[in-house]
Parts: structure tokens; sequence; C-alpha cells
């Protein structure tokens, strides 16, 4: 690799560095990783825990063109008289088709990591990995510091004739799909359904509506199992879809182009799907259990014409749930607005632009 900036000497006294991450996973990530690492008992290594470092959380700004604004950046390390500063953001960052796990600005002795780039498996690892990776090449002046801990699985390239180095995945590895998983790990679609308690609530009405309806009953034991599955995934789809327009968390190809579009979109509905899929299953065993409680078998036996079994009353309940998932788009209007349009990564960034005096 070609010499960089980062070949400059090393500054002989203990250096104060300065960790901005957004708020929520990022700096939850990066508090966990650096109380480990300064911790004396802990496996942090020595290398790190004689380290002056302030981690402060903040929503790292955007500019127009849709690049971070370092100029801010630095305005804030200024404040705080820092000597090297990193940056954790949940903002995927490309360098053409290759996602970018950390990227060092030796001149500015400025390092950004990138979360989504780690994946969504083995975060505090992966990260621990990229902040020694900041934290040595900045501090020591060298960008052998970046080869030496970055690993095999990694890659380290020059950027604009070389005052930049960054890692990135190697080239056998589908960087693109990583880095749009961890994206879907940054949207936390386990942790979103208070979010949709909206959608629950009327999803809920509507499928115990399948508890009191004979008809429903005959319906749900007539179908085959296949249609059933059907219409659970139709519901499913509508609800996503649902959301996706109502919401407008569609993002059309912007300054990252059609591709980095896709990785969001995708993201977007990955997510959704999660969970949906996870409100759905809260609805059928919710309806199943209320279903066994109030439904005596000898009167569900009578109305469907045969003997009824547990698979009657899990066929009653996987109706129900579809028909109150489809009736739980219209809970949504009922949801916070601001919550909704935080599920997805391309919401939350809108937040990250600059706005005029109209839109304040």
């Amino acid at each position: 690799m070609a010499p960089s900036q980062c070949d400059a000497q090393p500054q002989e006294s203990t250096p104060s560095i300065a960790v901005y991450s957004d708020r929520g996973r990022a700096s939850m990530w990066v508090s966990r990783v650096l109380t480990e690492l300064q911790d004396r008992d802990g496996p942090g290594g020595d290398w790190a825990r004689e380290l002056n470092i302030v981690h402060k959380r903040a929503l790292i700004p955007l500019r127009e063109d849709a690049t971070l604004d370092l100029d801010e950046v630095k305005a804030w390390a200024r404040d705080d008289e820092a000597d090297m500063t990193v940056v954790v953001t949940e903002i995927p960052r490309m360098a053409g088709r290759r996602p970018k796990r950390s990227e060092l600005h030796c001149a500015d002795s400025l390092g950004i990591i990138s979360l989504p780039a780690l994946g969504p498996l083995r975060v505090r690892k992966c990260l621990r990995r990229e902040l020694r990776i900041c934290f040595d090449a900045l501090g020591e002046g060298s960008n052998e510091e970046v080869q030496r801990h970055a690993g095999p699985m990694s890659q380290i390239e020059n950027q604009r004739g070389g005052d930049t180095v960054y890692t990135t995945a190697p080239r056998f590895m589908p960087a693109r799909t990583w880095t749009t998983l961890g994206m879907v790990a940054n949207n936390e679609p386990l942790w979103s359904l208070p979010k949709l308690s909206g959608v629950f609530s009327a999803a809920a009405a509507t499928g115990a509506f399948g508890i009191f309806f004979s008809t429903i009953w005959e319906m749900a034991t007539f179908l085959p199992q296949w249609r059933l599955a059907a219409v659970s995934a139709i519901a499913v789809a509508v609800m996503v879809s649902w959301l996706i327009l109502a919401n407008r968390l569609w993002d059309r190809a912007g300054p990252g182009g059609k591709r980095e579009a896709l990785m969001y979109n995708a993201s977007t509905v990955i997510s959704l799907l999660v969970s949906v899929g996870i409100l759905y299953l809260m609805l059928f065993v919710s309806i199943l259990l209320v279903g066994l409680l109030l439904i005596d078998p000898e009167f569900l036996g009578s109305t469907i014409g045969q003997e009824a079994t547990l698979a009657s009353y899990v066929d009653i309940a996987w109706l129900s749930a579809s028909m109150g998932t489809v009736a739980g788009a219209i809970g949504s209007n009922f949801d916070d607005d601001t919550d909704l349009k935080n599920l997805t990564q391309g919401s939350r960034e809108m937040q990250r632009y600059p706005r005029d005096a109209a839109q304040r």
C-alpha cells in the first residue's frame, strides 16, 4: 500500500480523544466497548486503559449532498480540545460499490466508523477492532497500525491521493448484503413493537371477532391450510405496504444513486417484515388462547359439523389473525408519526439535513 499522510510523527504525550456517536444503538455499543476497553479487569487490553477518551452522544449532521458534515464535527472537537476525533455513525458510507467500515482522515486526526458495515452479528468485537485501528493509526501516525489490526477479513485502500485510508470487506464477501443486514439491525425491529401499538390494538379488536362469529369458524375449518398460509402472507404484505406508503418510508434514488437506494429500501422492507411478523405471531397466540378459553369444544363441533380438535382452534386463530392484521393498517393512523418515521434508516437520516427557516 502506498504511503499516506498517516505516516506522520507520532505524538509523544497521551492524546485526548473525542468519540462522537449517533444516539441510539450506535451510542449503546460505543459505551459498552469503551467501558470494556478501559476496565482494568476486562478484556480491553493495556493499550486502551490509559487513553484519555471523552464519549459524547450527538446526531451527526449531513450536508445537502448526503455526506457527513465533518466541519461541524471538527468544531465540536475544537470546543472539546481533542487531539484526535472518532465518529461512530449508523449511516452507511460507500467507496464506489464497497461499504466502508472505517475511514481515517490522517491530516485532520479524524476517524469515522460506519456501524452498519460491521454487520448484524458480533458487533462488539468488530467495533472494538475498528476503534483500535482508529486510535492506534491516528495516535502513532502510521498506516502500518491499520494493516496490523485490520486482520485478514479486512481490505485496506487509499483514497483521494493517499491522505485518507479506509477499511472495507474483502472482495469475495457480499459486503453490500452484510451492510444491509447491519442497517436492519440498526432499525431494531424487535424493539419497534411499542411504536406499532395502534396497529396491534386495531388488529386485536378485529381479530377478536373470529372468536365470536360462527361463520368465521366454519370458513376457517373449511379452508385448506395452504389457503390460510396464503391469506397470512397477503395480510402481512398489505400491512407492510401500508406502513411504507402511508408514512413515505420508500427512498427514491438520491445522491447515493439507485444501488444505495436499493440497500435502504431492502432494509426497510426486511425490518417491517420482522416487526409485522412478530405482531402477527403475538396476535395469533393471543386469539388462540382466548378461543381455547371461551369456545366450548362441543359447541364448536356442532357448529362446524365435525369433531372439534386443537387444529380447529388453530385454524380459527389463523384466519382471525390474518383478518386482524389487515385491519391493523387502520390502527397505524393512531400511532405517533414521529415514532413510525423513526422505524427505518432512511427516515431517520432525513432529520440530519440542514433545515431552512420554513422547516424549523
